[in-house]
């Protein structure tokens, strides 16, 4: 069936293709930055046939022309970001030139010019400022450019380090660190981003789509976050990521870095506070330095342009309350090493060829924790891979491009032991060999895209820019393989208090195959009628097939032999999603001078399948299956016979996936609807003086055909006998001061239903769990002129989320992003207090000064509302027999939240110029001035660890730089 459909699928892309090269002699240039205006003369009648000519050092070509049409309209399109000047001549008339016109990518400037009658031939430079709200875009998007990423103190770390600028956009805390994964959201929804490293997708292919994404942010010439608004050509709902890697020129150019920190040039962020819940060693650096260089330049003047860069960095910090067995603070150790070659070749003036290359090599060394001890930390190898050939063909109003690229990246775990694993529930200890190492994660994609636009003026009361195109990735994959573990055994042993009480199995040793195979293609229309109304009309198609294939696994070593054996698994479908999804947004020159204007729309949205859907069906997939353990001698160690291991018998509690922690052995469901978003927009936007503009957003996003997990041979109804115990209070002892006097109640299961044969999950679409998102958003934008430039924003949103998540445990909030698939499963334990109903709001300013003698002067503020939580309470020897343990919220989300985070980093830098465009700076960075030692993460569980902060705010931290360029 799959190869029918393989053929299938096949034909629709030659088909398309061939549509696309019969419409290039009517196609037209695609909207990549464009310069868009009207020429009349002084009584303001319109003038036709002005020769418009475009240069700038960014151009690989000598110019750019375009004529006036008979409305006196003129396009210069798909033009490289950078500055312009732009002349305009016309026989009898003054030559005009239009100097520093700033294009950036994407955008759409509107420049509209008066020419005077002269019998003279003479040339009048017009000053002005290039426009700063896009009269073409309907979307709320950011645009961050290179000098905005130099000059604001971020800690140049791939895309958490553009997120901090982005209004609306939550992300990991930018206090100087490169981050172990960068995780983003907007307007309170996770997952459905879309990232693209120079138009290669780099979008994982699992639920949380962010993993593997380290990039570096050195390399960035600029770059587009769009969160609202998103176009047919977009294929999710969630945030849009395009970054535009740096290209060579016809002058050399390039730049050197040195950047230095460490352990004495920060200060200590502990208090009495943290100090008296036993935390006595903080996280700051250890060891901190980065050091880069980059070279762009000419191999053939305007023909073949070159650019390389490589860089590393190092990045060692203490633990958070970890220590050796010596003794001393714990340290987890981090190297990068980065390089990068992109070659842009002009094949002919109207063709063009990019490709570019960028590996990263990632080293890391985990720490001890205050609960995970130093033979518990993990040894890991990161490498990855991006890269991609493009060919571009521009001619008069045609623009055609095709495009083949790849994203690849692996995760190498080893343990540090070979010790038993061992886990405390109450307590939160782990000993012995880490978890999850032995495990090698291999994610990517690979595929083609290709589109074609054609820009029809005068047609249907208007100018039309036409897009076609499609996308197509065979095979993306992201699943986790595993070896045996060697001496510390297969297996989890797992206590409560110390006592034992249960045994996870793992499945290694196995090498599952999760893939999805995508096809997508979309048709778009910008459609400008009176040049003041800009309709955005588009639909978008897919072809989504997600499948395991034939596959086959070794057994695990004895005595988990029984529970994982050697076996070979048939082909599984999953439902073939082909849904049409519809976007209609608009933009209004209210004035019609391009500076107010009124947006807004809607779009519908469809989720992709997720590779993390698919595993839960896997039988080869990394998982974990738990078992009743009977410690008989009272050793406190895994003894042969312990356990009945029959997944059948009465020691089976259950199986689960490892990543996400789902119910494994998941069906098909035939009934399956993809999970869908509608979004409701609405803005205005207005340039108030030169340079500087305004925004204020509306958004509301409603879910439909949400997830929840059930399980078809243990319905909800059979979770029918209660389980009530007392509430034990914060200390989690009985019978003290701050038992609240009530009593707790879950839900569990006959006998009759126990054991992996009433154990088959499914995904199912829950009407009742379908949430919604309410958010406004304010933002300023002050562009670099006068020596000054300022970003700042404040963005709000009402979540309401009838039943958060708890496949990976008790999540009171889903924050940051995530890297799996996270559901609610179908049975009323997981409707205990798990409604969401909470605001987060987040607050950002930025801005830039340079002083007189070239001295910089810069700041990154940032405040955000703490995650909202419940406190939590662990249920065992209550009497439950089927589920002897429950872990449980006992008041409602957002009960209780984290403190309010307030960061503020500050640079100073002066410049010394060596002669021409050479210049050397030194450059002094302080993250986290307010020192501050906020938590960011604490221990909800009732016990003698409730509320003892598992992460707080880094400590404040000062770098100095040198850097060269020329």
């Amino acid at each position: 069936m799959n190869s029918a459909f393989e053929r299938s699928r096949s034909r629709r892309v030659l088909l398309l293709l061939g549509l696309m090269f019969y419409l290039v002699p009517v196609a037209s240039q695609a909207q990549e930055a464009s310069i868009i205006g009207q020429v009349t003369d002084d009584t303001g009648a319109v003038l036709p046939g002005v020769t418009v000519t475009a240069t700038s050092p960014a151009l690989q070509v000598p110019q750019v022309i375009a004529v006036s049409d008979e409305r006196g309209e003129y396009r210069l399109t798909q033009l490289p970001l950078g500055t312009y000047a732009v002349e305009y001549v016309l026989a009898g008339f003054q030559t005009l030139q239009r100097p520093g016109l700033r294009v950036t990518a994407g955008f759409t400037a509107k420049v509209d010019v008066v020419m005077k009658v002269s019998a003279l031939s003479e040339t009048v430079t017009v000053s002005g400022t290039a426009p700063v709200v896009d009269v073409a875009s309907t979307s709320a998007r950011t645009q961050l450019t290179r000098e905005t990423l130099d000059l604001i103190p971020t800690s140049r770390a791939g895309l958490q380090s553009m997120m901090v600028l982005a209004p609306g956009v939550r992300t990991n805390l930018d206090v100087g660190q490169p981050t172990a994964n960068p995780l983003f959201r907007a307007f309170g929804q996770n997952g459905d981003s879309w990232q693209q490293l120079d138009g290669v997708v780099t979008t994982s292919p699992k639920g949380g789509n962010q993993s593997g994404n380290w990039f570096d942010s050195s390399v960035f010439e600029e770059a587009s976050i769009t969160s609202v608004g998103n176009p047919a050509e977009a294929p999710s709902r969630g945030i849009q990521v395009a970054i535009v890697i740096k290209s060579g020129g016809n002058d050399f150019h390039g730049s050197g870095s040195l950047i230095q920190s460490g352990k004495g040039w920060q200060s200590d962020n502990l208090d009495d506070k943290l100090r008296a819940q036993g935390i006595t060693s903080g996280s700051p650096v250890a060891v901190r330095w980065d050091r880069s260089a980059e070279l762009g330049g000419r191999i053939v003047p305007n023909k073949l342009w070159f650019y390389v860069q490589a860089r590393a960095r190092r990045d060692d910090n203490f633990s958070l309350g970890g220590f050796n067995p010596d003794g001393t603070p714990s340290i987890a150790r981090q190297i990068q090493r980065f390089a990068t070659v992109k070659l842009s070749q002009q094949v002919s003036p109207s063709t063009r060829v990019v490709g570019f290359y960028q590996h990263l090599g990632q080293t890391g060394n985990q720490a001890a924790t205050q609960f995970a001890a130093w033979e518990s930390r993990q040894v890991t190898y990161v490498p990855v891979h991006t890269g991609k050939v493009e060919w571009q063909m521009a001619r008069g109003n045609k623009f055609v491009s095709f495009q083949y690229g790849f994203w690849n990246w692996y995760y190498r775990r080893n343990g540090a032991s070979d010790n038993v694993a061992t886990s405390d529930q109450l307590t939160g200890i782990i000993t012995g060999m880490n978890v999850v190492a032995a495990t090698r994660q291999h994610e990517g994609r690979k595929g083609v895209k290709g589109v074609v636009n054609w820009y029809k003026p005068g047609l249907l009361w208007g100018n039309h820019d036409f897009k076609v195109g499609f996308d197509y990735t065979p095979g993306a994959h992201a699943d986790r393989s595993t070896v045996d573990r060697g001496a510390a055994g297969n297996y989890i042993l797992i206590f409560r208090n110390g006592a034992p009480f249960q045994v996870d199995a793992k499945s290694n040793p196995t090498d599952p195959s999760s893939p999805v195979n995508y096809f997508g293609a979309y048709l778009q229309d910008s459609w400008t009628i009176a040049r003041r109304l800009s309709l955005n009309l588009g639909v978008r198609y897919a072809h989504d097939n997600g499948f395991l294939p034939e596959q086959c696994r070794v057994a695990s070593r004895a005595p988990l032999d029984v529970v994982f054996p050697a076996q070979c698994y048939p082909f599984i479908q999953f439902n073939i999603w082909k849904p049409v999804s519809p976007r209609m947004h608009f933009a209004y020159d209210v004035t019609g001078d391009g500076k107010t204007l009124i947006k807004g729309g809607w779009g519908m949205y469809v989720h992709q399948r997720g590779i993390d859907e698919l595993q839960m069906g896997n039988a080869l997939a990394d998982s974990v299956a738990t078992y009743t353990w009977h410690d008989l001698n009272s050793n406190k160690k895994f003894d042969v016979g312990e356990v009945n291991f029959d997944p059948n018998g009465p020691d089976f509690v259950a199986r689960r996936v490892e990543v996400g922690q789902a119910l494994s052995g998941a069906v098909p469901n035939p009934n399956e609807k993809e999970p869908m978003t509608d979004e409701f927009s609405a803005s205005f936007e207005r340039e108030l003086i030169p340079n500087f503009a305004v925004r204020a957003t509306g958004i509301y996003s409603r879910e439909h055909n949400t997830y929840r997990v059930q399980n078809n041979k243990r319905p909800y109804d059979v979770y029918n006998i209660p389980v009530t115990a007392r509430d034990p209070g914060p200390d989690g002892r009985l019978g003290t001061a701050d038992d609240p006097g009530t009593t707790l109640t879950y839900w569990e299961y006959p006998v009759a239903y126990q054991g992996v044969a009433f154990q088959e999950p499914m995904l199912i679409n829950h009407k009742g769990s379908e949430g919604n998102y309410r958010s406004v958003e304010v933002a300023a934008s002050k562009r670099m002129s006068n020596r000054w430039m300022l970003m700042a924003s404040y963005s709000a949103t009402k979540l309401h989320v009838p039943f958060v998540s708890n496949t990976a445990g008790l999540t009171d909030f889903t924050g940051g992003g995530g890297l799996t698939v996270v559901l609610a499963t179908f049975d009323p334990n997981a409707e205990i207090f798990a409604e969401n109903n909470t605001w987060e709001w987040l607050g950002r300013m930025s801005g830039a000064y340079i002083a007189p003698w070239d001295v910089l002067f810069s700041a990154n503020f940032e405040s955000r509302s703490g995650d909202p939580w419940a406190r939590q309470v662990s249920i065992a020897n209550a009497g439950g027999r089927t589920i002897p343990q429950n872990r449980q919220r006992v008041e409602p989300i957002g009960a209780r939240r984290l403190p309010t985070i307030n960061i503020l980093n500050l640079r100073a830098e002066k410049g010394f110029l060596l002669g021409a465009a050479r210049r050397v700076a030194l450059q002094v960075n302080i993250y986290n001035v307010l020192n501050i030692n906020t938590e960011t993460a604490v221990t909800p569980l009732s016990g003698p660890n409730f509320l003892v902060p598992t992460t707080i705010t880094r400590p404040r931290l000062a770098e100095v730089g040198l850097t060269y360029t020329f």
